[in-house]
């Protein structure tokens, strides 16, 4: 099966070079040209591999991460990690610059990625912001350079030296979401205990989702009665505590079948469902298709 942008893991980022023009090196990282966003990339959720910074050069587009909605619009910056499911929604004539690195790369410029960037999977932290001007320069000074480097014999020291450059963008990217944390942080007002306990139960939800699939047991990490998170989880979102549960069930089972290579015995085991049947149940209940069905969609 021919992967797309749709789903591919570090492995397959060399081939993207068939389909866009830009930077490729060694198989673990790409930086695109300009392109245009289209409507048919990433039309259903999915889980990629690799982590993504993108910049929003012209127009906007809408998108869904976790089950949380964004807009981003020119000069933004956005940042994708694996941890997350991602959904495009729509274009608004969206032109953007990515690039896209793998966990090894980032491993062996001696970043941490999962420790640097676990805390954008907060639901209380955003993974869009705002570029300034300068820092916008900058990171148009930083690709000019990559690709001057890139276009060096292969005997030099392009790999190292390119690993340093991208090194100097990943941190460029950090001090800008450290400066928007800030920045939202003191202007925010004080949260309700509601509000508080959503954000716990959502960032709880995101790591247990797969094994842990009743309220019961959310409710006993929290140290509350399942009565009583059900109705702050109502009152906060408009959604119940279970119908959370359900989301999140639904959005992990539907980017394993659209865009894994695993059987639905073994989504059904990495889900924790008791047998296919069941799953397959509770699937159709959700979506109304069956999850073969919904795998074959095209």
């Amino acid at each position: 099966m021919k992967r797309t942008l749709e789903h591919f893991s570090e492995q397959e980022l060399l081939g993207l070079k068939e389909q866009y023009e830009g930077i490729y090196l060694d198989g673990h990282l790409f930086i695109t040209e300009e392109l245009e966003l289209q409507d048919n990339v990433f039309p259903y959720p999915s889980r990629l591999d690799v982590y993504f910074l993108i910049i929003c050069l012209k127009g906007s587009f809408k998108v869904s991460l976790n089950l949380r909605d964004f807009t981003v619009h020119e000069g933004m910056a956005m940042l994708y990690t694996p941890e997350c499911i991602v959904q495009l929604h729509k274009t608004g004539e969206a032109v953007i610059r990515t690039v896209a690195i793998s966990d090894s790369f980032l491993q062996g410029i001696h970043t941490n990625p999962k420790e640097i960037f676990a805390p954008l999977i907060s639901s209380e932290e955003s993974p869009c912001w705002m570029l300034t001007e300068k820092e916008r320069e900058i990171i148009d000074k930083y690709v000019s350079l990559i690709k001057s480097v890139y276009s060096l014999p292969e005997k030099s020291y392009k790999l190292e030296i390119i690993r340093g450059l991208i090194s100097s963008v990943v941190f460029l990217f950090i001090n800008v979401w450290k400066r928007e944390s800030d920045i939202a942080n003191d202007t925010a007002v004080p949260k309700s205990r509601t509000a508080r306990h959503f954000g716990q139960f959502m960032n709880l939800l995101h790591e247990h989702h797969c094994r842990e699939h009743y309220v019961g047991f959310y409710a006993n990490e929290m140290n509350i009665t399942p009565k009583y998170l059900s109705t702050v989880i109502k009152e906060h979102s408009g959604k119940s505590a279970a119908e959370w549960i359900d989301e999140y069930l639904i959005l992990e089972a539907k980017s394993l079948l659209k865009y894994s290579d695993k059987s639905i015995k073994e989504i059904v085991s990495i889900l924790h469902f008791s047998d296919a049947s069941f799953f397959s149940k509770y699937f159709k209940k959700h979506t109304g298709l069956t999850p073969t069905t919904y795998k074959k969609i095209r």
